[in-house]
């Protein structure tokens, strides 16, 4: 009879351990289950045909590949390695703005781009750098008509020889300034230029 106790007793005992240890495991193991969606997908009239690439569903919203929808909507999509995140861009997005800069507009192509737009910086100087994605391949200044806190306007001409253009990937064109305290870079606007 305690020999029956004791087997009892241990298999309680063990059976209280694996218990209280399943909700822990199954915390830490997130599973989600996404389904292929069942229903067309439709941009500016045109249908989203997959690309080799489904449409997913979960929780009632829907899924679809950003580069696809980027695609179908005339937006470019890039990885920036350097900064690792993606960047979206379109023709049709507001002109950016910050403290420093503002009404920004680049047009051209093909590594010849005019940027307008006007600036709010200290003594006049506003800075400017033009990236890769990995590089600098631009870098360089201009003095504005006035300083803070008045706005001036500017236009800045950017070439990038041929060979410097990524094969895949996009320009992107950084306005800053200087910081009068310890001279680093402040007030940093990131604007894409193309994507190749």
């Amino acid at each position: 009879m305690l020999r029956g106790y004791k087997g009892f007793m241990v298999g309680l005992v063990m059976g209280g351990l694996l218990m209280s240890a399943l909700p822990s495991m199954a915390a830490t193991n997130k599973s989600y289950s996404l389904t292929e969606a069942a229903y067309p997908i439709e941009v500016n009239g045109s249908a989203y045909t997959g690309q080799g690439l489904p449409v997913l569903t979960y929780k009632g919203n829907t899924y679809v590949p950003l580069r696809a929808m980027g695609d179908m909507l005339g937006a470019s999509v890039a990885w920036n390695d350097k900064l690792g995140k993606v960047v979206i861009s379109s023709g049709a997005a507001i002109a950016p703005c910050n403290n420093a800069f503002c009404d920004v507009l680049v047009t051209g192509s093909a590594g010849h781009y005019t940027v307008t737009g006007k600036g709010r910086v200290f003594e006049a100087v506003m800075q400017y750098a033009v990236e890769d994605g990995h590089d600098y391949l631009l870098e360089g200044h201009q003095q504005l008509e006035e300083g803070v806190p008045a706005w001036s306007p500017f236009s800045l001409d950017i070439t990038i020889p041929p060979e410097q253009l990524p094969a895949n990937g996009t320009l992107t064109l950084e306005l800053f300034e200087n910081s009068a305290k310890d001279g680093s870079r402040i007030n940093v606007l990131t604007i894409p230029l193309e994507t190749f």
